[in-house]
């Protein structure tokens, strides 16, 4: 049987984008670009640029928003020195953008943004303005103008990365990957958050390490003002409080090279996209079913050396488990 850790290492390849994923978002952002900077527009947009989960290199397949953040310049929306208001500039871009034959009827608000949506992924276009070089983004009222400060945050989590092996950003994609299966309210951006602040202080050797790192501290770092109430802040708390102590008895159970049990929980927290069996293991099993060799045991599940004999079958044609 395949390791744990080489199931977690599917895993992460399962839920990562691929080379051909990243150039169409590539192609579809240059598109966009170049609709929003067009002097014809009439949005003065004078700089376009990724960020979110892409730019960082944690996005998740099946692919969902991509962030695009749009500055204008302020100076052509000011009226006597007073910053526009949040909804009047998006209602401009959700006009002109609709009103493309690229975009028609696939552009709606998104507060605070101008979602559009395309057949395999979503930009999340935010208009923004710069202030005495620093960024501000519309507000959740949309009555204003609010700080940020996405580069920062890209340079923590790029930071912590090279420095614990280039390994940090998988993690996070596992737990987005998690969050997203089991409808966590949890903002993308805090998981990296509470990454980063985890592994500027805990190193760890591989994946399994590195994402029972993540829930074992999550708790300490996690904010209740990233959240929209405090209820849902602690239903998150203590869901990952109960992954946390699963994650801790499969790794008690792999150290007893009890293999097949572990991977049991892993597959509980993960889903469908953890592989309790690598391609090789399931060739061999689809033969063996198909000569009646296959057999199942109580504890460490199928094989072809101990357990029940299971009837003989034509072959595996679903998905590998």
């Amino acid at each position: 049987m395949s390791t744990l850790l080489q199931s977690i290492n599917d895993l992460i390849e399962n839920i990562s984008v691929t080379d051909r994923q990243e150039a169409n978002i590539e192609a579809s952002f240059e598109n966009l670009k170049t609709s929003l900077t067009k002097k014809e527009s009439e949005l003065s947009v004078k700089e376009v640029f990724l960020n979110g989960s892409y730019e960082r290199d944690t996005i998740i397949r099946p692919l969902d928003d991509v962030d695009l953040f749009a500055v204008i310049d302020e100076s052509e929306y000011c009226i006597n020195g007073v910053d526009p208001k949040p909804q009047t500039v998006l209602t401009n871009f959700k006009n002109y953008l609709n009103g493309l034959a690229d975009y028609k009827d696939k552009v709606k608000q998104d507060r605070p943004c101008v979602t559009v949506v395309l057949s395999d992924k979503n930009f999340d276009v935010l208009p923004s303005l710069r202030k005495s070089g620093a960024l501000y983004i519309p507000n959740e009222a949309l009555d204003g103008w609010i700080f940020t400060d996405p580069k920062t945050h890209s340079k923590s989590l790029s930071d912590v990365h090279k420095r614990r092996s280039y390994r940090v950003k998988n993690v996070v994609k596992a737990v987005k990957y998690w969050k997203r299966e089991n409808k966590q309210n949890i903002p993308s951006f805090h998981v990296e958050e509470v990454a980063i602040n985890t592994f500027n202080l805990y190193d760890f050797t591989n994946y399994e390490e590195g994402i029972r790192l993540w829930f074992n501290h999550a708790e300490g770092f996690l904010s209740s003002g990233k959240f929209k109430s405090y209820d849902e802040y602690d239903k998150v708390k203590s869901k990952i409080r109960a992954v946390k102590d699963k994650l801790n008895e499969a790794k008690k159970l792999n150290d007893e090279k009890k293999i097949a049990e572990a991977k049991k929980i892993w597959k509980d927290i993960f889903g469908k996209e953890f592989p309790v069996l690598d391609k090789d293991e399931a060739k061999s099993f689809s033969e063996s079913l198909s000569n009646g060799t296959l057999k199942h045991h109580a504890a460490t599940g199928l094989s072809t050396a101990s357990g029940t004999v299971l009837a003989a079958s034509k072959g595996f044609y679903g998905k590998i488990l």
